[in-house]
């Protein structure tokens, strides 16, 4: 009777240990708030979202990490789309969710994994019980809380996505609990240490900024989406925390950049942005959204939208066919940031333009305005998201009514004003000061988390050479003249092509 019951124990232990008679299940918490609770309107949704991807970039490489949105998916799941879109038909099998928690509070990560699985309308879903053990394993501030999951919605609707773009997957769903820069560092290290392979995918799960005006909110999203763009996870981190950049998951996403550029990621691109009142038409409180991948390329630097240093300038107008505006292009940008001005200032409606071929591809752009041969305002974005004549229409919007060195300007003024447009090339790191021409490059320089650009108009109109530019740069950082001397400011430039109201 004993070797009996001896034995029946030893089968119930080992059906224990193997997990094939009870598996843990991690009900959905927000399955009919945040994305719908039917499994057919579900997956309608998505599949409805990935349709509406329009111009996705080609990414010459292998995709390391995604940053996506997390908020319910009639505000991002258009935005969150972009960066799913980039999954269909690939061989990812192991995806690496890592997200904030926002409802509770504890040190450390949350691994809600081994022997876990979760469940949305569209099915189940594994995690990949060796990596989740490893992690446990690499150090003691990572542990299995499930109370941090239970009702947490950062990684839960990024399921829907997953399920309907890949055929078959495990996940490795993470948690940080307070974003002290401690674990942040402890996420990063720890995700380095993981197998990673081709079959493998980085999700940092987060919004941007919440609950401001959508001017002030843009103002501080592309700070932090420069910050991914130029693949500097410490300067994005600053920034957060400063509060010049507002992120939920700004600790995830600095750790999973941190890891990307581990695995061989060196470039980024910035595949959407979107704030919620793009759906509800209420720009006065919103939240920012961001789509963006990092991926390790296989041809390396992409200089094919550069113009050649030294020989082709924006200036003398000898720049690359794709740095070139005809005089009708130019006419319909003036146009937009006039119109832009005039609408908000008697309105406070930003108008929708419809533009065709180069106005419609992402670019970066300045907007001037002047009274009196005065500066008025100057607003611009480094980086291109948008499409050029919408990042004009911003940007003009911005320099009349959010350029702080300015009161807003009045509707009175709106006639008096004189605009002028700068079209930037991308960001060019300097390597030796030699490489600056006066004249056709303009200057962005970093420390820390102060940053100044002066356009390459600003150096002529003041006829300063190459020192004093540098200088003048540095001072608009509100560093000393010659920091540009120190080894850890960073030098930029970039050339623009300029053009203005007659």
């Amino acid at each position: 009777m004993y070797k009996i019951i001896s034995l029946m124990w030893m089968f119930l232990l080992g059906l224990f240990c193997t997990g094939s008679v009870i598996a843990e299940i991690r009900e959905p918490a927000v399955a009919g708030g945040f994305y719908p609770a039917d499994k057919d309107k579900l997956q309608w949704t998505v599949n409805e979202y990935l349709k509406n991807v329009v111009e996705l970039p080609e990414i010459d490489g292998q995709v390391i990490a995604l940053i996506v949105p997390h908020a319910g998916y009639v505000y991002s799941g258009q935005v969150a789309a972009y960066g799913f879109k980039l999954l269909e038909h690939s061989s990812v099998h192991t995806v690496i969710l890592c997200g904030p928690s926002h409802r509770y509070g504890f040190r450390g990560m949350s691994v809600y994994g081994p022997g876990v699985t979760w469940q949305t309308p569209l099915g189940k879903v594994t995690c990949k019980d060796n990596l989740c053990n490893q992690l446990l394993r690499y150090d003691k501030r990572i542990v299995k809380l499930p109370e941090a999951h239970r009702a947490e919605h950062s990684l839960e609707v990024q399921l829907p996505f997953l399920q309907v773009v890949l055929d078959s997957f495990q996940i490795v769903p993470i948690v940080m609990g307070y974003q002290d820069s401690e674990t942040i560092a402890l996420l990063s290290e720890a995700l380095k240490a993981l197998p990673f392979d081709s079959t493998s995918v980085f999700i940092a799960s987060t919004d941007w900024q919440h609950y401001r005006p959508a001017e002030t909110g843009w103002k501080m999203d592309s700070l932090g989406m420069d910050c991914v763009q130029q693949l500097d996870p410490d300067r994005l981190e600053r920034m957060i925390e400063s509060g010049r950049v507002e992120m939920c998951g700004g600790g995830p996403a600095v750790a999973v950049i941190r890891a990307a550029i581990a695995r061989g990621a060196n470039r980024v691109k910035i595949l959407r942005y979107g704030d919620s009142g793009d759906i509800t038409g209420d720009k006065s409180s919103v939240v920012g959204y961001v789509a963006a991948v990092l991926y390790k390329s296989s041809t390396g630097s992409d200089k094919k939208n550069l113009p050649e240093t030294g020989e082709k300038t924006m200036d003398e107008n000898q720049a690359d066919q794709h740095w070139q505006l005809t005089e009708e292009e130019k006419k319909t940008l003036l146009t937009i940031a006039r119109q832009s001005i005039t609408s908000y200032l008697t309105k406070k409606v930003v108008p929708e333009f419809e533009v065709t071929g180069r106005l419609a591809e992402p670019a970066a752009a300045f907007v001037t305005l002047e009274e009196h041969n005065q500066l008025r305002g100057c607003i611009g974005h480094t980086m291109a998201v948008d499409p050029l004549y919408k990042t004009v229409s911003i940007c003009a919007i911005q320099a009349a009514v959010a350029d702080p060195r300015f009161p807003p300007v009045e509707p009175s003024e709106i006639d008096k004003l004189h605009i002028e447009i700068s079209w930037l090339t991308p960001l060019q790191e300097v390597k030796s000061l030699d490489e600056i021409k006066v004249g056709r490059d303009g200057l962005m320089i970093t420390r820390g988390n102060k940053r100044g650009l002066l356009l390459p108009q600003v150096a002529t109109e003041y006829g300063w050479d190459r020192t004093q530019f540098l200088e003048n740069t540095c001072r608009k950082a509100g560093l000393p003249p010659d920091a540009y001397k120190l080894p850890d400011v960073k030098i930029e430039k970039f050339q623009a092509v300029v053009f203005g109201e007659e």
